[in-house]
């Protein structure tokens, strides 16, 4: 069934609604992510199906403006040039590196320049069943690039060739291409428009499809990566704050030793007595001095209490604080 007032077969029009909706839906992620390479690519591939899908299933209409020739030959123009992109899509879209060459010189060769033979051939004869006899090229080449896509799918994922990841992705580029190879034998048969438009644009929606399943999954492990970044560097944050503060701590308690030490000599203290003060200023209490310095508790005492004198002071806060000690992590009521 075509729509009204052109050759376009309702399934055509139906395939090209969608792929209206999935470019649009590109385009905005793109200008949202315009870091990402491979919607760029999806875009292009989608595009290029919208014009083989427009000009096949409008061309060629008596009602519309050019000659019979020009209007077919657009209409193959298409048909040709859309394979044309599958080597380059598959090789970066996929990272197949096998395909490199298909990518940027077999289609040059097998498809462009076959193109402009069969459209010399078309245009000297007027006649396009002439110029069919020439898709043979496309098909046999289009069988050398699905051989180069089994081995460079093989190749890609080496040991794990027969993972699931590399099957799915065998299949489907596989089903995506083989459509192309069956279109010169719908077109000289003539199957119709409708059989066309299924088998293409089917083939090709697939690998789109598989491309993008491959793009969430990529970006979900970025941003379960992400997240886990993340939560490391805040523990690592949490850790070195707490390093930091550890640090400032022994080093604050350090330079209050020294400042400890300066000042025994200002009040004339002895090394014993020093040795005391600084053991007292660190927490010990009276008894573990003793334990310490293996000497008698009362004997500490007594040089406490000469200290005090020496120092002029009333109590251990303020003996502390003459002898220039930090009293944060000291004890008034400590024995």
């Amino acid at each position: 069934m075509l729509l009204p007032g052109t050759q376009m077969h309702v399934i055509t029009f139906l395939f090209i609604c969608i792929e209206i909706v999935i470019l649009l839906y590109l385009v905005i992620y793109r200008l949202a992510r315009p870091d990402d390479r491979n919607t760029w690519l999806n875009i292009i591939l989608i595009a290029v199906l919208l014009l083989y899908n427009i000009t096949g299933g409008l061309l060629p209409d008596a009602s519309l403006p050019g000659s019979f020739y020009l209007q077919e030959s657009i209409a193959y123009f298409t048909g040709f040039m859309t394979p044309c992109y599958f080597p380059y899509y598959v090789y970066h879209a996929f990272y197949l590196e096998k395909m490199r060459f298909h990518a940027y010189r077999g289609v040059f060769i097998f498809l462009v320049f076959p193109y402009l033979i069969f459209v010399i051939i078309f245009v000297t004869s007027g006649k396009l069943e002439t110029a069919k006899n020439l898709l043979i090229l496309p098909v046999l080449y289009a069988v050398w690039v699905i051989g180069t896509l089994v081995f460079a799918v093989k190749s890609k994922y080496k040991i794990n060739s027969n993972s699931k990841s590399a099957k799915e992705e065998m299949a489907v580029t596989f089903l995506s291409l083989t459509p192309w190879v069956g279109l010169p034998i719908i077109d000289y048969f003539d199957l119709g428009q409708a059989v066309e438009a299924t088998t293409t644009n089917t083939g090709f929606l697939l690998l789109l499809a598989l491309q993008l399943k491959q793009h969430i999954a990529q970006i979900r492990y970025e941003h379960e990566r992400l997240i886990e970044s993340e939560e490391n560097l805040r523990n690592w944050n949490e850790r070195l704050q707490e390093e930091v503060d550890k640090r400032t701590k022994e080093l604050e308690k350090l330079s209050a030793e020294e400042r400890i030490k300066e000042n025994c000599k200002k009040y004339l203290l002895t090394n014993r007595e020093k040795e005391i003060i600084l053991l007292v200023f660190k927490g010990n209490s009276y008894r573990q001095v003793a334990e310490i310095l293996f000497i008698a508790e009362r004997t500490v005492t007594t040089h406490v209490r000469n200290i005090f004198d020496k120092v002029k002071a009333s109590s251990k806060l303020e003996l502390l604080n003459k002898l220039g000690a930090s009293t944060a992590g000291f004890s008034a009521n400590q024995p």
